[in-house]
């Protein structure tokens, strides 16, 4: 990720960009908190058995989570590094999804017939 300096930024951004960060926070420790639960169940069914419940609950949501990160990912560049077929798309594509966005303005929101009323 490219960083900008924060003092070029409005205080808008800025916000924005601390919000982010408190995201990003949230979801790396809610990823940390399925991994920990996953090691508890993981560990511990053999001795209490519903364990393996908060096992495959904790799984699910490490699962979720790391597929979320990858799809997101995978629109704005390529994920770790790695030139994966099929990613890295809004940067590649970026003029023909503008010119599709300016049409789909035109059409729906600059129509003579939707301007006039």
């Amino acid at each position: 990720m490219a960083h900008t300096p924060t003092a070029s930024l409005s205080p808008a951004d800025q916000e924005r960009r601390r919000g982010l960060r408190t995201m990003k926070s949230v979801a790396l420790g809610a990823l940390l908190l399925m991994a920990a639960l996953f090691l508890v169940g993981f560990i511990g069914q053999q001795q209490v058995p519903a364990l393996a419940y908060l096992r495959a609950a904790a799984e699910g949501g490490m699962v979720g989570a790391l597929a979320d990160w990858f799809a997101v990912t995978a629109l704005f560049r390529h994920p770790l590094g790695i030139p994966i077929p099929h990613t890295a798309i809004i940067p590649r594509r970026k003029d023909e999804i503008g010119q599709s966005l300016g049409e789909f303005v035109e059409t729906n929101f600059l129509a003579a017939d939707v301007v006039r009323t």
